[in-house]
């Protein structure tokens, strides 16, 4: 078998993964929608001849990097290896093979060197509309949610297949976007593909095989390696989420044995009926791993390897493992969720690798039909506040457990008729700690004026019900918050998505994004980095009471004297 001195293994493994970012630079400026082409919301990967991954760019969205790898497995059960000929694009949306839910749609290009596959180029994409309803709170079943495309060929032996084409225009109500969207992914494959053949050729390389498993090996040592670091034993975490009526608990296990680690979702609540909360198995999995490869490598780059000490284990039919059809449609809403019961579970193993929960992002889709009698349908995503860690304060308008980026006002109020009034930091919605959270973001929205039909609005808060505690004695951040014209249209007992109808100007939206949860005892937060809080606006003179500390009338923080074993309360934003 093929070796390879460290030096070359090196600059080959480096150049694998920078195939896989001119794939993503490709798509990021093809994409025809603010929802790929700004918020970043797809990833693009290389994968070996049986379908396991070799690299993918380091800014693509974790989660389709992990799920790609099963949707390729999925296509070659239906177009089995040796059917599949040069020219061939392949394409999915299958939630439970692919990743959870419709409108994250898989292309992958297989790569012939010789007449022999050698390789896969592929990429996962969120695509602006598949079709189906916008109110997902009410749906039931997978079939109200949109267009599902079983593994099918998109292009065959390099012929578009244009029936597959016309179904898709035909069910999706901007098929310019989401056609011009899968077509950004096909190109991107096209130039991975070219690039990597014109490696193999640089480097006299008829396979990839020995340099996958190398890479992959290598990345697979180094996990089990920091894996058998950690005392044996079981330890628990968990998590709340809003649900679809009450808040759920999601806890797990973390067992380590050796080296291997088995994250065990045993408990968590049956699949929901409706509103689009539920997991598959795929997602859920890949959402875990995630986790623990950024807390035990997070220095190794990512691929197969890396994955193969981890098992995940979650019981059929429940939230985590829905069965088909259940309703997935917003299963970040419950998946999201993931990251801080695993990172509960190993605070008390690694205190200084884990941050406190993040306030979670916040999405607001709007379509209608404009005054030119032109449909329009888009996102803007704005994050939440960052958890604080041993490492430092929680950042402000972060998108975790994604990759993904802020949609910019402007190109939101470009592309529909609604007006974004105000965009800003909230004071006094970061978790205090010894590192405080990161601030949470208020946004108000009004339509621009009153042609046209109505503006529809799908928006999707997390983090309203329940609020997150943060890490070794720190404070949890503010919740999150929706109302409509003043009137709050998510409180206890009821969906905390809203569907939204704005016929008029004076119809105002105010959507909160969650502060991030504190680490480390507040008190112990250094004086000069108060001070800088409240000389920033971060943290108000009512604010500092849970630090111990309060402001003089010249605004100069100093220590406030506490009677032992009293600790304040935090300040939270009303909601």
């Amino acid at each position: 078998m093929m070796t390879f001195d460290p030096i070359s293994l090196e600059i080959m493994w480096s150049r694998l993964i920078n195939i896989t970012e001119e794939c993503w630079i490709t798509i990021l400026r093809t994409a025809f929608s603010t929802i790929i082409g700004e918020a970043q919301d797809f990833g693009c990967e290389l994968l070996d001849a049986n379908a396991n991954s070799i690299a993918h760019s380091p800014r693509s969205m974790p989660v389709f990097n992990l799920t790609l790898p099963r949707a390729v497995r999925a296509i070659f059960q239906a177009f089995p290896r040796e059917l599949v000929v040069e020219g061939d694009v392949l394409i999915t949306n299958d939630p439970w093979t692919c990743a959870g839910h419709l409108f994250d749609i898989a292309v992958v290009t297989p790569v012939f060197r010789r007449g022999v596959l050698v390789g896969l180029v592929g990429s996962i994409a969120h695509v602006s509309d598949i079709g189906g309803t916008k109110d997902s709170a009410r749906t039931r079943e997978v079939y109200e949610e949109g267009l599902q495309i079983p593994p099918l060929r998109l292009y065959r032996a390099g012929a578009l297949n244009e029936d597959l084409a016309a179904i898709v225009h035909a069910n999706v109500r901007r098929p310019d976007m989401v056609w011009g969207d899968i077509q950004a992914q096909v190109s991107a494959n096209q130039v991975g593909a070219q690039r990597l053949l014109a490696f193999m050729d640089e480097y006299g390389l008829d396979t990839l095989e020995p340099l996958a498993h190398e890479v992959q090996h290598r990345a697979e040592v180094a996990m089990r390696e920091a894996i058998r670091a950690l005392p044996d034993g079981v330890y628990h975490g968990e998590s709340q989420i809003d649900g679809v009526e009450e808040p759920l608990t999601l806890p797990c296990t973390v067992i380590v044995r050796g080296d291997r680690l088995t994250v065990d979702w045993t408990g968590v609540p049956p699949e929901a009926p409706t509103g689009g909360v539920n997991c598959t198995y795929g997602y859920t999995a890949a959402h875990t791993t995630y986790t623990l490869k950024c807390v035990l490598t997070p220095e190794i780059p990512s691929n197969a390897g890396c994955f193969r000490p981890f098992e995940v284990i979650v019981p059929e039919g429940t939230l985590l493992n829905c069965r088909h059809p259940a309703t997935v449609n917003w299963r970040t809403l419950t998946g999201w969720y993931i990251a801080p019961a695993i990172l509960r579970a190993l605070a008390p193993l690694l205190p200084d690798r884990v941050q406190a929960f993040t306030g979670l992002p916040m999405t607001c889709s709007a379509y209608g039909v404009g005054v030119d009698g032109r449909r329009y349908n888009d996102h803007i995503m704005f994050g939440g506040g960052q958890g604080g860690s041993a490492s430092g304060d929680g950042k402000s308008s972060v998108l975790f457990p994604t990759s993904a980026a802020n949609v910019p006002v402007e190109m939101f109020e470009q592309r529909v008729p609604i007006l974004v009034e105000c965009k800003e930091l909230m004071p006094d919605s970061a978790g205090a700690g010894k590192s405080r959270g990161g601030l949470g973001q208020r946004m108000t929205v009004r339509r621009l004026d009153e042609r046209g039909g109505a503006a529809y609005l799908a928006i999707h808060p997390h983090g309203v019900r329940v609020i997150i505690p943060g890490l070794l004695g720190g404070q949890p951040g503010g919740r999150a918050r929706l109302a409509a014209t003043g009137v709050p249209v998510s409180s206890p007992g009821r969906s905390t998505s809203a569907f939204v109808e704005l016929r008029r100007t004076d119809q105002r939206i105010l959507l909160e994004a969650a502060g991030g949860s504190g680490y480390g005892d507040p008190r112990e937060r250094p004086l000069e980095l108060l001070q800088r809080d409240v000389d920033e606006g971060y943290v108000t003179a009512e604010g500092l009471a849970v630090y111990g500390a309060e402001a003089t009338r010249q605004g100069k923080v100093t220590r406030q004297s506490i009677a032992p074993g009293v600790a304040a309360e935090p300040v939270l934003p009303d909601g």
